[in-house]
């Protein structure tokens, strides 16, 4: 039995109303409104009415309807363009500008009124597609990427992801990309996952003509993406863009100021003659701390040292 049945049923003589709405998870308001509508409207009130409101405040007025389909089968008959722009330049002129729904108001109208075939050439064109390999191993990705390493000798770094788990099969650094390299970059990745069906790389020479005609004869089928559309091979690119994100800034170290020639030409480091005492011309720690100050002689007799150290070595840091 229904809560509602139960509720227009129960003799609130007999029950505590309290405990009984409780018991059912309902207010007492909803308990007595219900029996209140029962004994006025009958037996419709036990089945729930729908929650929609009765007044759309942004709905488009029924008069206005009227006139945005008059005016299209108008433009029709006339063999005019009937399209929602046209419309509703046309209801402009002739109404009030301020009642005239948008263009995108006009075609929910045309939509309502079945007015509007659906013409799939007219769809706009979904650039960013996505597609993927049904399987592993049915499709490999290859592409080059440019990087400079510490010593600034600047290399390519062939990567080779699987179209499907996105796993990086191989990757590969080299002075220049060329077809026996990257046909060594797959040999490696082969070598661990086994062959692919059929790979997919951009327009690079080494990649669409000559690697693919070395694939050609171990039985891998070979594609490439149209000129000037990167996304094509938008897996491995990425993977390359997430791998540089992650590792770390690329930083040359900065030069000791003690390495510099000073204007005198002399060198950087401390002669000494006489006894050997600490010198005071040692180049400054590395982590940029103030160097300590050396100790005067303890004696009046102690011999005095003569230090070449150049003005520049010196300088506090």
């Amino acid at each position: 039995m229904s809560v509602r049945r139960l509720v227009v049923e129960v003799d609130p003589s007999t029950v505590n109303v309290t405990a009984f709405c409780r018991q059912h998870g309902i207010s007492t308001w909803f308990f007595w409104d219900l029996r209140r509508r029962y004994a006025r409207e009958g037996e419709e009130v036990l089945e729930p009415g729908s929650r929609a409101p009765h007044c759309v405040a942004n709905r488009t007025p029924a008069a206005m309807e009227d006139e945005i389909v008059a005016m299209r089968k108008e433009l029709t008959e006339l063999g005019l363009d009937a399209g929602p722009a046209t419309i509703g330049f046309h209801l402009r002129r002739r109404l009030d500008e301020a009642m005239v729904p948008s263009d995108s108001g006009i075609w929910r109208v045309l939509s309502r009124h079945g007015l509007i075939i659906p013409d799939p050439s007219k769809a706009p064109k979904h650039a960013g597609r996505s597609f993927e390999a049904e399987r592993a191993n049915e499709c490999w990705q290859i592409d080059d990427t440019g990087w400079q390493l510490a010593e600034g000798t600047e290399v390519k770094i062939i990567n080779v992801v699987d179209d499907h788990s996105r796993v990086a099969v191989s990757s590969l650094a080299v002075l220049a990309c060329t077809a026996a390299v990257a046909f060594a970059a797959f040999s490696a990745g082969a070598a661990r996952w086994g062959w692919p069906a059929r790979f997919l790389s951009d327009n690079a020479k080494a990649f669409r003509h000559s690697l693919a005609e070395m694939l050609h004869h171990l039985g891998i089928a070979a594609g490439h993406s149209r000129p000037y559309h990167p996304q094509t091979c938008g897996k491995v690119g990425g993977s390359t863009r997430l791998s540089s994100a992650t590792s770390p800034p690329k930083t040359h170290p900065k030069p000791s100021r003690t390495s510099r020639p000073s204007s005198m030409g002399s060198s950087s480091s401390t002669t000494t003659t006489g006894p050997t005492a600490p010198s005071t011309g040692s180049s400054p720690p590395s982590s940029g701390t103030r160097p300590p100050r050396a100790d005067p002689p303890t004696s009046p007799s102690a011999p005095r040292q003569q230090s070449t150290t150049s003005p520049s070595a010196l300088t506090e840091p």
